[in-house]
């Protein structure tokens, strides 16, 4: 066959480790171990997807026929998504935007990324919440700045340990960034907290990134309070997208606002900043961007009144299954975001060391797929979807139920053996 060649490529190995940390590869990891049959298919189920707005669907089929879509947008977005976003967030804040404070993004993972490149400098540092971002989104910006975590009280609903905070923070941290409603947490900041949190970031000198991308799927009672409500306190980036409130994760469109009152954003090069990174980094779909105008305005809030009745019911059932799980405990019900969060008494369990080992027994016994805590950034906790039918629901349950009282230790007499109590509804 001729001689060999000594060719001079080689593939990197630059992602790695962080491609080997993102959810869709310990998904991948846990549903390849799973074995599914007629009689017991995968939980949550593959096929289904939560149907979404019909107006959505028929602006994006408008944008489509008309072509309004399809030339290149601006680096920095379609004018007119960028102006519907605006008045869109403006509903609820004093302080209005217009459209040149919004920049799109692809969805919400990628606003995430600039947010933290837009503020990184030499010696810097970000403060992230535990649990919170995937691994892979710390992996994705961990070469550019110091990642630091802050933590949370259990006790008081999940809200944000301003002693970790103040611990964490240094000279060199430029920002705090939060996930309101909370994911995996599945808690919702009230305003009193959020206006806490912005007397400690003024205190500090940094500004608040806030991800509040899962905002219209709150349920609880306690309703989601915009972090740019504080924005004469200090000054704030908020991010977003279409994905969790109209159920379309696949038409990655999200954006950048900038909460900037007293013009401190632009004077620092912020808004300079972000607009290099869009010059260079990749857009949204300029189709999707074209139909953004009237998803904001015309999708009637009886859509998102079903999504969350929806979810509302799912929690609550969801929540008391877990009460018959003494190996598991769920401190918060979730009062928005799709997932319960609970934790792993892994002393309990005869043959499992780890949340991960926990996971992957589950899913090549049960057809169960949970996410690990690890992926999250917090060991022996695991993350549970609820988004399916009541009936596919309670089936889960009971897989789980059964598989946690296989590999106990010894047969179980009720929630008092675990010594954990279970929070309130």
């Amino acid at each position: 066959m001729g001689s060999i060649i000594n060719w001079q490529f080689h593939g990197s190995e630059g992602a790695k480790e962080a491609s080997a940390a993102t959810l869709g590869s310990y998904t991948s990891r846990i549903m390849a171990m799973c074995h599914p049959t007629p009689e017991k298919p995968i939980l949550p189920p593959l096929s289904e997807a939560p149907e979404t707005s019909h107006t959505a669907e028929k602006a994006v089929v408008k944008a489509v026929l008309m072509g309004s879509g399809n030339a290149y947008a601006p680096s920095i977005g379609l004018s007119e998504a960028k102006s519907a976003v605006a008045e869109c967030l403006s509903r609820d804040l004093p302080n209005k935007l217009t459209g040149e404070d919004v920049f799109m993004t692809v969805g919400c993972k990628q606003a995430i990324a600039l947010a933290v490149y837009i503020t990184a400098s030499p010696n810097s540092n970000i403060l992230l919440p535990k649990p919170g971002f995937p691994w892979d989104m710390v992996h994705a910006i961990y070469r550019n700045v110091e990642v630091r975590e802050y933590e949370f009280l259990r006790e008081k609903d999940y809200e944000i340990d301003f002693d970790s905070v103040r611990a964490a923070a240094d000279k060199n941290t430029s920002a705090i960034l939060i996930i309101n409603p909370h994911n995996p947490n599945g808690n919702t900041y009230s305003e009193a907290h959020l206006k806490k949190l912005a007397e400690l970031a003024r205190e500090l000198k940094i500004l608040v990134i806030a991800d509040e991308v899962f905002r219209w799927t709150v349920f609880g009672n306690n309703p989601h309070v915009p972090m740019a409500k504080f924005s004469s306190t200090v000054p704030v980036i908020s991010l977003g997208s279409l994905s969790k409130g109209w159920s379309v994760p696949g038409w990655r469109t999200g954006w950048i606002a900038l909460h900037d009152l007293d013009g401190v954003l632009k004077s620092h090069k912020i808004t300079t900043a972000l607009k290099q990174f869009l010059a260079i980094d990749s857009k949204p779909a300029t189709v999707i961007q074209a139909a953004v105008p009237t998803i904001l305005k015309d999708t009637p809030k009886a859509f998102f009144e079903r999504r969350q009745s929806f979810l509302r019911e799912k929690s609550d059932v969801a929540f008391a299954k877990l009460k018959g799980i003494p190996a598991l405990t769920c401190y918060h019900k979730t009062e928005a975001c799709t997932f319960l969060w609970t934790e792993l008494n892994l002393s309990m369990f005869a043959n499992i060391k780890s949340d991960e080992e926990f996971c992957e027994k589950l899913a090549s016994e049960e057809n169960l797929v949970l996410l690990p805590g690890i992926a999250f950034g917090l060991q022996n906790w695991a993350r549970h979807s609820i988004d399916m039918s009541v009936p596919e629901l309670e089936v889960a349950f009971d897989r789980l139920k059964s598989f946690c009282d296989r590999h106990s230790k010894a047969p179980l007499k009720g929630k008092a053996a675990n010594g954990l109590k279970q929070a309130k509804p």
